[in-house]
């Protein structure tokens, strides 16, 4: 995305060289620049371009001065690297400086979604989660209601105000529930299995400490049993492992005791922390980014620990998706309820239900479970500066944890999703750029303060109008109901290098089989249309020969002079093309606009085609945009939509023509 009238925030720096850290290319120099949205690297020669969103970047990193120069990196959370080196000293350390102010803003409302103000048709991203049409659409029975106890957040300001109970639990039950709760987070519905009828409900860890029970909250719990017509007996899902659930005891918190509780089963799973998680996260990064062999890799990929935590995630929401297709109601938490209940809840419901597996569906899935029920995204994914010193270790790939969850699954069953990889990317990217609103704040009391939805732009909106980048060609809706047949053995795991190996060339293969497919069904799609309206054409032509009418046609310089000609040597008007095939343009011409017959190859296609623009794929997901026309690979921005909303075309084959509106 690129943004005009951007506010300077630093003098430009010049003869920046940018290096390839392989050392495989010679670096390259050129300009950069700091604004309020992106760091800009533009070369002297060429048109290369490296545009990177300030809300990306994750760490700033200053080398001493040596005769080649003054060495600074750039490390991104999406996992981008980019290594420069400044002749200057004095340069190098008001850029560094530069960077960590625009990185680490100390305030929420600095970033640049604020300034991104074009509001125009945004209503309905905000809107893409209505909870009454959403429990409505799963189909909750009468033995389930909403409740107000929450209005205002009064109760509890990381929940949404809208609640689902158990129909038979009066409010006195539910606010010594709300008491006993971690943070107020009571068990409340986020999914009916209507097939059964079983319910899946999350929490908050019991402030049980070795001894502590509460009334209300068993009765509560019973109260979800009996709301379940097949089974009263309830699964309670710890994800923590039990004996990080045992040292919370001393805190005075810790889980349910099994004999204070009539239908209750508890189950531990060994979901690590946060804290775990950011370590083992950051020994994959470096595996993926530093190994030079792979005897080395594989050893650091096992260190890290990365793939068996992604896949006890999986095992869990598999045990919670067995046992709602069994019919038996489930409450799950963790410590707060923020973290790795909203990872394992929402993979259980995308395994059960086909619509969650869909683009909007997948959305709706984020805005209930993780943004609704307040998923800290500001702390977790470092949206601002740390202000204590105990801002760092709130920070953890959660998040992204959970996409490299969906991203494994859709490995194993792509027919069953909507969404391509690509998509799943951008989700990533755009969970840390604060380029949008949607990702913004820790919960949705906090969005609701800051009014993002009249102050900032929506994610999703942004999303709708380039859907097509993200289309699975092998979707197949019919195909699969559930997914809960999936292999969990540790074989089926592996690194998700699409994400982090994005922008390493040589890694990645230059065009994936989605995408090739994609363009494939395209370009058939618009021949067969040229085809169709070809026919048309030459049907209205016979139509009026047979009339009569005199007709102007236009010699396709394929005509020939044995069989077609009148009594005076002149060619009869059966002799003329409708549409002539250039041999070398590759071009379908005449009384329609002309259709490349050939289109450039994907994996031959390194930068946007426009001599003008500069754009290079740096990564296999990003999106090349072929011209109908010419048939040559452009980035978005040098492409135009015509009016009819029929034809994708470049700059240089629509400068002479009108009708043209931007993508």
């Amino acid at each position: 995305m690129h943004y005009n009238n951007k506010k300077i925030l630093t003098a430009r720096v010049e003869k920046v060289q940018l290096v390839d850290r392989w050392g495989g290319e010679q670096n390259i120099v050129g300009t950069i620049h700091a604004t309020s949205s992106h760091v800009i690297f533009k070369a002297e020669t060429g048109t290369r371009e490296i545009w990177l969103a300030n809300g990306l970047i994750g760490a700033v990193e200053r080398g001493a001065l040596s005769a080649a120069g003054c060495p600074l990196v750039i490390r991104c959370k999406h996992f981008m690297q980019i290594h420069l080196l400044i002749n200057r000293d004095k340069a190098c350390q008001e850029l560094y400086e530069t960077l960590l102010k625009v990185c680490k803003p100390t305030n929420i409302e600095n970033v640049f979604a604020f300034e991104n103000r074009c509001l125009s048709e945004d209503v309905r991203g905000w809107n893409r989660l209505d909870w009454t049409s959403e429990f409505s659409r799963q189909g909750v029975s009468s033995s389930w209601t909403q409740t107000d106890i929450n209005k205002g957040y009064k109760s509890c300001d990381t929940y949404p105000e809208k609640l689902w109970v158990p129909t038979a639990a009066r409010t006195p039950v539910l606010e010594g529930a709300i008491s006993f709760r971690s943070r107020g987070r009571l068990p409340a519905l986020t999914y009916f299995y209507k097939k059964n009828g079983a319910a899946l409900s999350r929490c908050a860890q019991p402030n049980s400490g070795f001894r502590a029970r509460c009334m209300e909250d068993e009765t509560l719990m019973s109260l979800i049993g009996k709301a379940n017509p097949q089974h009263d007996i309830v699964y309670l899902i710890d994800t923590r492992p039990m004996v990080n659930a045992m040292v919370n005891k001393v805190q005075g918190k810790g889980y349910e005791d099994e004999r204070n509780y009539s239908n209750i089963k508890h189950q531990f799973f060994d979901v690590e922390n946060i804290h775990v998680m950011r370590t083992s996260q950051q020994k994959l990064v470096d595996a993926c980014g530093k190994c030079r062999n792979v005897n080395e890799y594989l050893k650091a990929v096992e260190s890290s620990g990365w793939l068996k935590h992604v896949r006890a995630v999986v095992e869990c929401s598999m045990f919670i998706a067995e046992s709602l297709s069994k019919g038996i109601s489930c409450v799950v938490h963790c410590s707060d309820g923020w973290d790795r209940t909203s990872q394992t809840v929402s993979i259980a419901e995308l395994l059960v239900d086909p619509f969650y597996r869909t683009i909007h569906g997948f959305e709706v899935l984020i805005e209930k479970d993780w943004l609704g029920f307040g998923h800290k995204f500001d702390d977790r994914c470092a949206h601002v500066g740390a202000n204590n010193d105990e801002a760092p270790k709130e920070v953890s790939p959660v998040f992204s944890q959970w996409l490299d969850c969906v991203w494994q699954i859709w490995k194993m069953r792509p027919r069953a999703f909507e969404f391509n990889e690509r998509f799943l990317i951008e989700l990533h990217e755009h969970a840390y750029s604060c380029q949008f609103g949607t990702f913004l704040g820790n919960c949705d009391c906090d969005r609701k303060s800051l009014s993002l939805s009249t102050r900032t732009k929506s994610l999703w909106t942004y999303l709708d109008s380039r859907q097509d980048d993200f289309l699975n060609p092998f979707y197949d809706a019919t195909l699969y109901d559930n997914l809960i047949d999936i292999d969990t053995r540790a074989a089926s795991f592996s690194v998700w290098q699409g994400l982090y190996n994005r922008f390493d060339d040589g890694i990645l293969p230059r065009e994936d089989i989605q995408s090739s497919t994609m363009s494939s069904m395209e370009h058939v799609g618009i021949l067969e249309a040229h085809v169709a309206q070809l026919r048309n054409k030459l049907a209205e032509l016979k139509q009026q020969l047979g009339k009569g009418a005199a007709i102007g046609m236009v010699d396709s310089g394929h005509g020939s002079s044995s069989g077609n000609e009148g009594a005076d040597g002149a060619q009869s008007p059966l002799s003329y093309s409708l549409c002539g095939f250039g041999e070398e343009s590759g071009y379908c011409e005449g009384l329609l606009q002309p259709v490349a017959l050939r289109w450039t190859s994907e994996r031959d296609a390194s930068a946007c085609a426009s001599p003008n623009c500069g754009f290079e794929f740096n990564s296999r997901g990003e999106r090349r945009m072929h011209c109908y026309r010419c048939g040559k690979i452009f980035c978005r921005r040098c492409v135009r939509v015509t009016s009819d909303e029929q034809e994708r075309v470049c700059i240089t084959c629509t400068s002479a023509q009108s009708g043209i509106q931007h993508t």
